[in-house]
């Protein structure tokens, strides 16, 4: 094997690649069990011995004294800069790095990283790397200054009785020290020991802002764990599980409130973020002292993790390396080596399922066995790699942790044959846990934080046209009505392809492709009806202002093709409505142009045509018009000309609303655009920007409030606006 050391899907493209030709391939698809498929690579001795030669290549550390001393003084530089944070994972690697034999670098980088945990008032933490140090060769003529910095701590923690004894080895230790520095020290522990102030009662929970607590319309359901008391789980041969409302749903009913079963941090955001509940934390920050990567925003994250970072500790490069799978190899870690293997015993456990033949508990693995994986139905080469995956995880746990202890390798394939089952789970069920993120003044996005898995969530099935929303309050996801739903209706998730983003043929083939099924969902199934995508981008009908059926097919010459509409069905000129846009692209560039060079009167001039000649030659709905709207209301904003500014945001706003729904987050955020605009012409005195502007606050409240939250940025910066409307209305 040539390629054994290049990224992961290089090498299980390269294994596909052979496994072809030597029938590996074939072989795995065609046998019944995935234990036995997981025992086929293990035993295969080719494929084993480069799993293992890759493995090790990943999670290789070099130690030398040189590297050591190295990681050391950087450390030592980011604390005098006071980047506490980074000088703890520096001096982490330095204490990695270190040979064995070579106590006195070890017991140097241990006691500097004891300092820097103080600075971070993680006192408890710093008590243990002092005690590190001093069993190492820590040199004795530095002893004092870490004896000093323990009893600080200790003081810090309220312990208090072992001070005598340590300020009997302080006296010992400072025998041979100048009288200066002797005297220094002193009048340190002095005021130490003289400080009255109140000691840090360290329950090491981060602080955090008061969150607004959701909970589920009509209560928690007693059956299904996180979800409304107002859904039911129904099953069917051809749907499996599904979700119903058993009774009327208004929209922007809250639904779902769940935590998740497990999750993986992206690598990204691994260095910012807390490894166990993904929150960003604004002051003390946890780190795993062991490997020097992982953080924790409070000592409890921290001691929860503990039951899969203790196995997951100094392998997260090859973990991370793996992408998904890493999370269906985190479900195992994290339910543990005994209850996974007593629960494949239990055959009533795997036999029954969960939110059909009793309760639905998303913490329990009995829950996350049985969630679809489609392996039966998966390509035989796509099988093949995630067995790949889920043999070489299995095979780190075995090589490079203490997971399977002393369990036989039959065994061991069984529950390499779970981490195949929960890695196949994660391309249907996994959810992406996303934030909104500022880019700049204008504009925001979300960002995809960590990977995790939400079982009762997972349960409803697809539809292009979805029932509801998704959002996040930290790693808790929250699931929202954007729709009024009737007693016995199906609740609809959306899997990615939406009607208004994508077209048919392409949302078809995107499902079947990832999920293995093909979409019957009313916006697919209904061919007589045409494809969104078609409709919005039309050109427009002079007659009814409706949408110009595109004439493509016809033989008759560009200048003399007509175009039939949909609602008046009376024939227009398609010529007339394509040259009158194709002037327009030239216009929108040269706007375009002139803006991004400051030149906002140029701009505006050929702006104000574009949009012209795109109102008479595009329908309303057409997302190149509310562009251009858009373009020419920014230079508007730019010059204080609001009025005119807000008759070009009413432009765009139809064509967004047309787009993506009335009640979309983009037509928010064009909302919210619109209503700095009104803002600014009530505080001129216009009324009617005054009249309307309440109505339009509610609504781009309303918005947001399913879709982010009343806790997110963009609601509350829409309150402040409507604190100074009421103040404006009182003067």
């Amino acid at each position: 094997m040539s390629r054994e050391l290049s990224n992961w899907q290089e090498l299980l493209d390269s294994f596909t690649k052979t496994g072809f030709k030597q029938g590996k391939v074939n072989r795995i698809h065609q046998l019944k069990s995935n234990a036995d498929r997981i025992k086929d690579i293990l035993q295969d001795e080719e494929l084993r011995g480069v799993l293992i030669k890759w493995m090790n290549h990943q999670v290789k550390r070099e130690r030398s004294d040189e590297a050591t001393k190295f990681f050391r003084e950087v450390g030592n530089r980011q604390f005098s800069l006071k980047d506490y944070s980074t000088c703890i994972e520096t001096y982490t690697q330095s204490i990695l790095s270190c040979p064995e034999e070579n106590e006195v670098e070890q017991s140097l980088a241990l006691a500097n990283r004891s300092a820097a945990l103080f600075q971070l008032e993680l006192y408890e933490d710093c008590l243990k790397d002092i005690k590190m140090a001093k069993s190492k060769k820590y040199p004795s003529h530095l002893l004092p200054k870490i004896l000093v910095r323990k009893i600080k701590s200790l003081k810090k923690l309220g312990i208090v009785e072992d001070f005598p004894t340590i300020l009997e080895e302080l006296e010992s230790a400072m025998k041979h020290m100048q009288m200066t520095e002797k005297g220094k020290i002193q009048s340190d522990i002095k005021s130490v020991l003289l400080d009255n102030q109140d000691n840090v009662n360290d329950c090491g929970e981060a602080v955090n802002e008061k969150e607004d607590v959701v909970l589920p319309y009509c209560g928690e359901n007693s059956s299904i764990k996180g979800a409304s008391s107002a859904l039911d789980v129904k099953q069917s041969n051809e749907k499996g599980r599904y979700i119903v409302a058993n009774r009327d749903i208004k929209s922007g009913e809250t639904l779902f409130v769940e935590q998740p079963n497990a999750l993986v941090v992206l690598p990204d955001f691994q260095a910012s973020r807390c490894h166990h509940c993904t929150r960003q934390s604004q002051s003390k920050r946890y780190p795993c002292l062991a490997c020097g990567k992982i953080w924790f925003c409070s000592n409890s994250c921290r001691q929860e993790s503990s039951c899969y970072h203790k196995f997951e500790c100094g392998l997260e490069a090859v973990l991370n390396s793996v992408g998904i799978a890493h999370l269906g190899a985190r479900i195992v870690i994290s339910h543990g080596l005994d209850s996974v293997l007593a629960f494949l015993k239990d055959t009533d456990k795997v036999k029954k399922v969960p939110g059909i033949d009793g309760p639905y508990d998303t913490k329990s693995y009995q829950v996350m066995f049985h969630l679809v994986s489609h392996t039966e139905r998966m390509a035989p080469e796509e099988l093949y790699q995630y067995a790949l995956t889920a043999a070489f995880l299995t095979l780190l746990l075995e090589q490079h942790t203490s997971f399977f202890k002393s369990v036989s390798f039959e065994s061991q394939c069984l529950v390499g044959g779970l981490i195949l089952v929960h890695v196949c789970q994660m391309v249907s069920n996994a959810h992406a846990i996303t934030e909104l993120c500022v880019i700049d003044e204008n504009n925001e996005r979300q960002e995809r934080i960590a990977t995790a898995i939400y079982p009762s969530a997972s349960l409803m099935n697809h539809s292009c046209d979805p029932t509801v929303i998704n959002s996040f309050q930290g790693n808790t996801l929250i699931v929202r009505a954007i729709r009024n739903v009737r007693q016995g209706d199906e609740i609809f998730n959306c899997y990615g392809p939406h009607y208004r983003r994508m077209r048919r043929s392409e949302r078809l083939e995107a499902l079947e492709a990832q999920y293995c099924f093909i979409c019957t969902c009313d916006s697919c199934l209904d061919t007589n009806t045409e494809d969104f995508q078609d409709v919005i981008y039309s050109f427009l009908c002079p007659s009814c202002q409706g949408s110009l059926i595109n004439p493509n097919g016809n033989n008759s010459s560009a200048q003399n093709q007509m175009a039939l509409c949909r609602s008046c069905k009376i024939p227009q000129s398609y010529f007339t409505q394509l040259k009158a846009d194709l002037e327009a692209v030239s216009l929108d560039a040269r706007g375009t142009e002139a803006m991004d060079q400051g030149d906002i009167m140029a701009a505006i001039k050929l702006l104000t045509k574009c949009v012209q000649l795109r109102s008479k030659a595009l329908f309303k709905g057409h997302p190149d018009l509310g562009k251009s709207a858009d373009k020419l209301a920014q230079c508007y904003a730019f010059i204080g000309k609001y009025e005119e500014c807000e008759k070009m945001l009413r432009i765009s706003l139809t064509a967004v609303e047309q787009r993506y729904g009335r009640y979309s987050i983009e037509m928010a955020n064009e909302l919210q655009k619109f209503t700095d605009v009104l803002m600014e012409l009530a505080s001129s005195r216009n009324q009617r920007a005054r009249d309307e502007l309440a109505n339009y606050l509610e609504e781009a409240m309303l918005i947001y409030r399913i879709h982010y939250g009343p806790w997110s940025a963009s609601y509350k910066e829409l309150q402040v606006k409507k604190v100074h409307l009421v103040s404006l209305l009182m003067n």
